[in-house]
């Protein structure tokens, strides 16, 4: 019987296996039939295409777009996103929209509620209406594109959507709005670092928070509200975003004078999340009013990151303080809201979330204050959410200027309108002009500077407006020869006056020392010194820190002591000190704060690297130090004793390579059941990387999970204004997310080595580049029989 029983669950794990195999090969089949060419020439009648469109697809299966028609550009491009990324468009949209549910059930529903309460569908019908006729025009033309891929294809437009089971939905022009409202939500996260601050007030002291935050006396009485701050850390389902500060990017411009061919160059290298596909998507739109050429994001219209024939620019974050919570004062009833002493009501809307395999939508109440959304409803623990998101027009138009700008300063000139998100622009013009300039506009603050929950029934701590964007800081042509911004405080590493600070969650300053350290030394930069600075892997942050602790690892001469002094501060593969500084780094902290955190009930130490930089310098109190959980008071040199003498006792370190790694994980991978199949065929990875959180080639870690990459270079992308055939342009993955497409993975490998993945731009150039060509006509069109015979 027993026998019999195993036989049976193997038979049918033997069925389902092949069932699982042949759905897939079929699947492979169909999918390869409607795929972009990879080789030769294809033809197709589109409906509502504009105009005839020629696509030569380069050796990375990016797109150059040719057109008489500038509308039938627009077309072209939805259509290239959709037929190469559709399935990366319908989850953008659906997480924006609080829809993912829909298609993978319960699981999702913490997010989907998360994007109700923060309002992220009802920002873009509200930047919608502020489309002007030309900018909508656009955005109904890209969605045409898109809709026309969709009607096309049908489920086979991406092989997810076969495996789901479900019909792909057309695309709308509040589809495209809203992907670039969550792409704001993704770079703003002050409101979770305000609430680890009140936590942290809460339960250390006012005298000690204000300590470890580095504040002047001054600040912190004009920067913490009155009250009780006692809040609790977040709690499980609310749509509070975690702290995420000290992320940043990379970008900088070389001006004519310190370059070897006397044109400008500029550099590029945005840090996010590590995804499966990439990002971005290359794409070089040529038309009669426009001729640009860059990084697109799927889903929206135009070039994000790029050039256009006499001006270049890049984007990092400029780390500004767009959000913040307000402690709501409720009446028992929790329907009202105290303002000034009055009582106002709270509107009310209610969302229907539907989700797969319930026969009943969930039924969630978002309650929105005069600051924004209540993102957390307790009787004295209600907060409000004002965030910059919320306000202002979609930032898809300044996109969309951008792209016809032909000076650096046409560049910056198009945000002007744009509240969010902010960001450092960096821009070169042929004229050799360089430029550096703070985007989105900074919440006008009365009272306070966002870095804490403020009074909420006090209005004179309420955001009164947006400041102009005039306000930000900006620069043009130094004198120095070079700018650069990584997300980094632009006035303590003394780029501005104080006088021009903005509250912000700045990024450390290491890799924009490493990288200005190296911009001043040099003259006669070139496009290939400016991609090997991007694969830069030295830690200025490792030197400051041994050089601080250079006595005390002398003093102890233990084996991880001696290492770390021989050790040349580079983070690479190969290194195994470098596995041991980041273990050593790891456990200070932990011996520096721990007994703080488990106190005090914190998540985990107070004093992160920066903070145990400070204290080493001074510029802590020294009681830190001291182990509040032993008897006795603990020294400086007590703890890191401690600490070289448990590493001495563990085996010897592996090479960074071995414990850094990056794994490039497709978004079905985690589904139970099938998703381990589909992550054996459509995963890559792991692979070993060098560099970490602070170095130029920024492979970022966190505590929760060391040392696997967790945010990484999007793409790199230099290029020598003027000069626009020596572009490159390198994506991490590949141009597509179609698993079996050749050009799904074909760059990662470049991408590891920091190798040049060069984006023409010149008609000539291109067709020598080209590998395929696709030929859209509107339906109905005669197509020549020249061409059909290519």
């Amino acid at each position: 019987m027993i026998r019999r029983g195993w036989f049976v669950a193997l038979s049918l794990g033997v069925a389902v296996l092949l069932l699982l195999v042949l759905g897939l090969a079929h699947l492979r089949v169909r999918v390869a039939a409607s795929r972009l060419p990879e080789r030769g020439l294809s033809i197709q009648t589109v409906d509502g295409c504009p105009a005839l469109v020629e696509i030569l697809f380069d050796g990375r299966g990016a797109p150059h777009v040719f057109s008489g028609s500038d509308s039938a550009l627009w077309f072209a491009q939805g259509y290239l996103h959709a037929r190469d990324r559709f399935f990366q468009m319908d989850l953008t949209r659906r997480t924006a929209n609080g829809r993912l549910a829909e298609l993978f059930g319960k699981r999702a529903l913490d997010t989907d509620r998360t994007m109700r309460v923060l309002r992220l569908a009802a920002s873009a019908r509200r930047q919608s209406a502020l489309l002007t006729t030309s900018e909508r025009r656009v955005l109904e033309l890209y969605t045409a594109g898109v809709n026309a891929a969709i009607e096309r294809y049908g489920s086979w437009i991406a092989p997810e959507v076969w495996l789901l089971g479900i019909e792909p939905e057309p695309w709308s022009v509040e589809d495209s709005l809203v992907g670039g409202v969550l792409m704001q939500l993704d770079f703003s996260w002050a409101m979770g670092e305000e609430l680890q601050r009140a936590v942290e007030i809460s339960r250390l002291g006012r005298d000690r928070a204000v300590d470890l935050w580095g504040w002047t006396p001054a600040e912190a009485r004009a920067w913490i509200p009155p009250g009780d701050l006692a809040m609790q850390t977040a709690r499980e389902h609310e749509p509070i975003t975690p702290p995420m500060a000290g992320s940043g990017s990379n970008a900088w411009v070389v001006g004519p004078q310190r370059s070897a061919s006397g044109r400008a160059l500029l550099a590029n290298d945005p840090h996010l999340g590590v995804q499966m596909p990439a990002k971005f998507f290359p794409i070089h739109l040529s038309g009669p009013g426009i001729e640009v050429a860059g990084a697109s994001i799927a889903g929206i219209p135009g070039v994000f990151i790029g050039h256009t024939q006499h001006a270049a620019w890049g984007l990092t974050l400029s780390a500004m303080d767009d959000q913040d919570l307000f402690l709501l004062t409720l009446d028992d009833g929790g329907s009202r809201e105290l303002i000034d002493s009055r009582w106002r009501p709270l509107r009310t809307v209610t969302e229907h979330i539907a989700v797969r395999w319930q026969s009943e939508p969930v039924l969630i109440k978002v309650r929105l204050s005069v600051h924004g959304p209540v993102v957390r409803e307790q009787r004295s623990d209600s907060l409000a959410l004002a965030w910059s998101g919320h306000n202002g027009p979609s930032m898809v138009p300044a996109i969309l200027g951008m792209n016809r700008a032909q000076t650096a300063a046409a560049v910056a000139a198009s945000w002007e309108p744009v509240i969010g998100p902010s960001m450092n622009l960096l821009a070169a013009d042929t004229g050799g002009t360089i430029l550096h300039q703070v985007v989105g506009r900074a919440p006008e603050r009365v009272r306070g500077a966002g870095r804490l929950p403020a009074p909420g029934s006090d209005s004179n701590w309420a955001w009164k407006g947006f400041l102009p964007m005039s306000a930000n800081p900006s620069r043009a042509d130094p004198v120095e020869g070079f700018l650069a911004a990584t997300g980094h405080d632009l006035f303590a590493e003394g780029d501005y006056p104080a006088s021009r600070a903005f509250p912000a969650e700045f990024d450390s300053p290491w890799r924009m020392r490493r990288i200005r350290n190296a911009l001043a030394m040099h003259e006669g930069w070139t496009v290939a010194e400016c991609l090997e600075l991007q694969g830069d892997v030295v830690s200025l942050e490792a030197i400051a820190v041994l050089r601080q602790l250079r006595p005390e690892l002398e003093k102890h001469g233990g084996a991880s002591a001696r290492k770390l002094m021989d050790w040349d501060a580079r983070m690479a593969v190969d290194s195994t000190a470098a596995t041991l500084y980041s273990r050593f780094m790891l456990e200070f902290e932990d011996a520096v704060g721990g007994d703080e955190a488990a106190r005090l009930s914190l998540a985990r130490s107070p004093l992160a690297r920066e903070e145990v930089l400070r204290l080493l310098a001074g510029g802590l109190d020294e009681s830190w130090w001291d182990d509040v959980s032993l008897p006795g008071r603990q020294s400086r040199g007590d703890i890191l004793v401690g600490v070289l003498d448990r590493l001495d006792g563990e085996a010897d370190a592996e090479t960074w390579g071995r414990v850094h790694q990056i794994l490039f994980t497709h978004p079905l991978a985690w589904l139970p059941g099938v998703g381990s199949s589909l992550a054996a065929t459509w995963n890559r990875g792991p692979f070993a990387v060098g560099g970490d959180n602070v170095t130029v080639n920024a492979e970022y870690w966190n505590h929760h999970q060391p040392f696997a990459v967790t945010v990484l270079p999007a793409m790199r992308f230099v290029t020598e204004v003027g000069s626009w055939d020596a572009t490159v342009l390198g994506l991490p993955t590949g141009q597509s997310g179609r698993p079996w497409s050749g050009f799904y993975a074909d760059q990662i490998e470049d991408w590891l080595r920091v190798e040049p993945a060069v984006f023409p731009f010149s008609r000539e150039a291109v067709e020598a580049a080209a590998v395929a060509r696709l030929h859209l006509y509107p339906e109905h069109a005669r197509i020549p029989l020249s061409v059909t015979k290519q």
